[in-house]
């Protein structure tokens, strides 16, 4: 069986070296593109946390509807 083996390996060397450039290849560019989306989403992560009170001040529309008249009493010079 391993002598089976061998010839298989040995005649077709090119082919497999081939494939496995291919592999190593592809493997690479998922790498650099998980790369790429990993600083994605770390720069969505920071842009979330540095937004954090706005989003939650509109997180739904009675918060919204208070944000939008506690700004107009603001604006109007009627503060809390």
């Amino acid at each position: 069986m391993a002598a089976e083996i061998s010839e298989i390996t040995d005649s077709n060397h090119e082919d497999l070296r081939g494939y496995l450039d291919h592999i190593l290849t592809d493997l690479h560019a998922v790498l650099k593109e998980l790369d790429r989306q990993g600083s994605l989403t770390d720069k969505h992560d920071r842009l979330l946390e540095e937004f954090r009170p706005l989003l939650n001040q509109f997180r739904s529309p009675a918060a919204a509807g208070l944000a939008l008249r506690r700004a107009r009493r603001i604006s109007n010079g009627n503060r809390d």
